[in-house]
């Protein structure tokens, strides 16, 4: 089920601000999603920092923006930006290049 989220305003700020910005997809929303959906995220010096629970993608332009990882129970969400991670074939993993 594909989900827009917009914050928590209230529903008179909504109507205020415009439309929400991003949709969620989830596996069964895309294949895209479908295939990244529990891939492995590594740092670029292989530690693992989670793996794919959902993507988000920007109503307007339609592009991939961020992917929201599932990591331990009781963690916060973390997402990172689409641009910032590479697909590495040879070890089936997404690979979250820093310069640090």
């Amino acid at each position: 089920m594909q989900r827009t989220l917009g914050g928590s305003r209230t529903r008179a700020n909504r109507l205020k601000a415009g439309p929400p910005r991003f949709a969620r997809l989830s596996a069964s929303d895309s294949s895209t999603a479908d295939l990244l959906y529990g891939c492995p995220v590594v740092t670029a010096h292989g530690e693992r920092i989670g793996t794919v629970d959902h993507l988000m993608v920007d109503i307007m332009t339609h592009q991939l923006r961020y992917v929201v990882l599932a990591r331990k129970r009781n963690e916060a969400l973390v997402s990172i930006p689409w641009h910032a991670l590479y697909f590495d074939a040879a070890q089936g993993r997404l690979v979250f290049y820093t310069l640090y």
